[in-house]
């Protein structure tokens, strides 16, 4: 519940606005301007409501102290003279608006209801700004294998609560991404969602990132600056490979998980947060936990619900989808007509490795459309040398057309197939071989597999031999 300050030295002026917004907003009151700075050092206020003429420290007083203090914090004057020097006084010491006593409930309302949504949608605009990846937002979940749908399940099921996410994966399997779906899926979606990718910051900048600062903690800090768990708000704040924070910040990260509280760099001041934590690691933290590179009281706070997205040998069966995603994605920015793969060059994709999973598989498809992006569609020629080379442990790089060759050389547990993934594999080359056979023609090649073209078709778009939209 958002919190509103009232301050004024009239005891019925603070009652009648405390009735009027304790419905919907957590009401604080102080009768002079000590009292309200005392509020404002304890709380985590989200609106003022000041009163202009005030014994002692004049309103217009404490408003340019809140204004020094916390430049972001809106302010509604609210005074029983229309005199226009106090007015403009109060606007040009950065009130938001004025309201004139005795006043209308309806007007005052929509006021405090419009300078909070100002506030929230300044806040965006700030997470907006400081965004290091400007691509996830508009990227979709693509993947319907087993495996990835069980963990999208999981996500969905997490995403209603509160609880904080500890996503594990693979460099390259699409942790941040998840996040943000999980963060989509949740109520806090109108919020903003705020990254903090750990492994590119220094430990000194982690800690201004995350905390804040206040204006002349350190050299070049001119302004005092909202820290990530300020612009996350009521949202999310998301920790990418948070495996590679020092074990200082640990101590730090622990503290604000326990008590919701935190202090800007060179600030005395504890402020709140009610930001939702979600983590992710390409790292074993057990592991790194029992080595003492991690803390352990800090890996039970992040793994209350822990999420693996499998890496993308285990999700074969998504391999023609997400060539198929990215071919459209990138295709127009890069002026490429390709629509397609060859389906010897398709079968030798899905049998690919893919060490560096769904980031890697990305890179392969601009790689092709920015060297061959005039070509309909790509043959096996045309794929980049890693496809073409064999590994150093002597297994093939990618199956071969002789089924029965492959299946005694090379162990399908070898290649990382589950059974699942090995018949879906052998399958798709069967087809492919019967289709090449065929001349293309999908009626011949299903007589010679014994099944009827209906069937053959389905099983083409189930297994990426075919666009299903064609």
């Amino acid at each position: 519940m958002q919190k509103l300050l009232i301050v004024d030295d009239e005891q019925g002026s603070r009652e009648a606005l405390r009735q009027i917004f304790s419905r919907e907003y957590s009401v604080f009151s102080a009768a002079t301007a000590d009292e309200a700075q005392m509020v404002l050092s304890r709380e985590q206020v989200d609106l003022v409501l000041l009163d202009v003429v005030m014994p002692g420290r004049t309103g217009i007083d404490l408003l340019r102290q809140i204004h020094v203090d916390q430049p972001d914090l809106p302010v509604i004057m609210v005074s029983a003279s229309t005199a226009i020097p106090p007015i403009v006084e109060a606007i040009r010491q950065g009130a938001v608006d004025f309201v004139s006593k005795p006043f209308d409930v309806d007007n005052i309302l929509h006021l405090v209801r419009r300078a909070l949504e100002t506030k929230r949608l300044h806040r965006q605009v700030a997470v907006l700004e400081t965004e290091l990846s400007a691509a996830f937002p508009t990227q979709q979940i693509v993947g319907r294998s087993p495996a990835f749908s069980a963990a999208i399940s999981q996500l969905r099921q997490a995403s209603v609560t509160d609880a904080t996410v500890l996503i594990q994966g693979e460099s390259g399997t699409g942790k941040e991404l998840a996040a943000r779906l999980l963060h989509a899926q949740s109520p806090r979606h109108n919020e903003p969602f705020v990254a903090v990718h750990c492994a590119a910051l220094s430990e000194n900048l982690l800690e201004s990132e995350l905390f804040g600062h206040e204006k002349g903690a350190f050299t070049n800090a001119n302004r005092q600056k909202p820290g990530r768990f300020e612009l996350a708000g009521s949202g999310t704040l998301f920790f990418d490979e948070i495996g590679e924070i020092s074990t200082a910040t640990q101590v730090k990260l622990l503290r604000v998980l326990q008590e919701r509280e935190f202090m800007r760099v060179g600030g005395t001041r504890l402020v709140c947060t009610n930001a939702r934590i979600v983590a992710a690691t390409a790292r074993d933290l057990r592991k790194e936990t029992a080595e003492g590179r991690f803390r352990e009281d800090l890996y039970y706070r992040l793994n209350v619900v822990q999420i693996r997205l499998p890496p993308l040998r285990e999700r074969r069966d998504d391999i023609p989808l997400l060539l198929t995603h990215f071919l459209r994605k990138l295709g127009p920015d890069l002026h490429a007509v390709t629509h397609g793969f060859e389906t010897k060059a398709m079968c030798q994709l899905c049998s690919y490795a893919w060490p560096g999973n769904v980031r890697e598989l990305r890179n392969v498809v601009e790689r092709v459309l920015v060297l061959h992006g005039r070509e309909p569609v790509i043959s096996v020629s045309q794929l980049p040398e890693e496809f073409h080379a064999e590994p150093a442990d002597g297994t093939a790089a990618v199956i071969e057309p002789d089924i029965p060759t492959v299946s005694a050389a090379v162990s399908p547990l070898k290649q990382g197939l589950t059974l699942e993934n090995a018949v879906s594999t052998y399958e798709r080359q069967l087809i492919a071989d019967a289709l090449q056979q065929a001349a293309g023609i999908q009626t011949h090649a299903a007589k010679s597999l014994g099944t009827t073209r209906r069937i053959l078709r389905y099983k083409m778009e189930r297994l990426g031999l075919v666009d299903p939209e064609l």
